[in-house]
């Protein structure tokens, strides 16, 4: 279903995975090249944006549109599309702007899909 949006974003410079679970961590499609199991994977990125998502609005009675979590080697960014939760890997070395905008197309595409 979500074939198209994970081609796209791994046409990315950089990126080595795309993982779209629903809101309980379930898997329901992805692609990535030499990182862990995709399914534990996609159960991570939810458990981190629900975490991300509980501390902001204690903070500031907000909701975080985009998460970014950087370290030596990669970045992994995590958005809310709809039902589902977008997650992306990406090497450090890639361009963030260019992850950003094609991260919220990615949302958009998922959010008029369903």
């Amino acid at each position: 279903m979500f074939e198209n949006v994970i081609a796209d974003l791994l046409g990315v410079s950089g990126v080595k995975g795309v993982y779209i679970a629903d809101s309980e961590g379930m898997l329901i499609e992805s692609e990535s090249v030499g990182l862990a199991n995709e399914e534990m994977s996609a159960a991570l990125i939810v458990d981190l944006l629900n975490k991300a998502t509980e501390i902001t609005q204690k903070l500031s009675s907000d909701s975080p549109d985009l998460i970014t979590v950087e370290g030596k080697k990669e970045r992994i960014i995590i958005s809310k599309a709809g039902n589902f939760v977008l997650g992306i890997v990406a090497d450090m070395k890639s361009n963030y702007g260019l992850l950003k905008i094609e991260m919220k197309k990615a949302v958009d595409k998922i959010v008029m899909m369903v």
